[in-house]
């Protein structure tokens, strides 16, 4: 009798293990992306939910998430950000020049780096304001090689001697070349029944 016992017990288990390995191998995870959001250019306004928080890479649902499961998933893009966020300000200076104000600044409003990238429709890639491009005065330019310089002038009132004067605006900007997406997902098993 103790025999039996013992026999059964041994199909019984064997049996459970036989069940949760099925219902192991029936489960293959899909992952469920919703459509992708542009979020920003800066790393540290982001946040990923997803297990590891890596936001360089798309997240992808593996066993370990129960079907169903869901979180916020960020990655990164390489390629041109939306328009304003084109650029990154590295210097802003203004100087008084003794010249005549060549190339003269056109758009309105105050002498800044913000207002002269916007007249320029955040497009700096055949403008005729670019006075050089920066050296190594500036690592983030060193990294990339993707820094422009664009200078322009407003005229100001001629000096004691007659001789021309102007305000110069002077810019360093950074092209950004990535960018951020975000796009809620949710694990699911791909041989469930669609529910009906």
């Amino acid at each position: 009798m103790k025999r039996l016992y013992i026999l059964f017990a041994v199909f019984f288990f064997a049996g459970v293990l036989t069940l949760l390995h099925a219902a192991d191998a029936v489960y293959k995870p899909q992952t469920v992306r919703q459509t992708p959001q542009y979020l920003t250019t800066d790393p540290a306004l982001v946040e990923d939910t997803c297990p590891g928080h890596d936001i360089l890479k798309r997240f992808t649902c593996t066993k370990s998430q129960a079907p169903g499961y869901s979180c916020y998933d960020v990655y990164m893009v390489q390629g041109d950000p939306i328009a304003a966020e084109r650029y990154t300000l590295l210097d802003q200076t203004i100087t008084i020049e003794n010249s005549s104000a060549e190339p003269l600044c056109t758009f309105e409003g105050k002498m800044t780096c913000d207002n002269f990238l916007a007249a320029l429709n955040y497009n700096l890639d055949f403008s005729w304001f670019i006075s050089n491009f920066p050296s190594s005065s500036f690592p983030q330019c060193g990294e990339t090689y993707s820094c422009t310089r664009i200078a322009c002038l407003r005229p100001l009132a001629p000096a004691e001697d007659g001789s021309n004067r102007s305000e110069k605006l002077s810019c360093v900007f950074k092209k950004n070349q990535i960018f951020f997406l975000g796009a809620e997902l949710s694990c699911q098993d791909k041989n469930a029944a669609p529910a009906k």
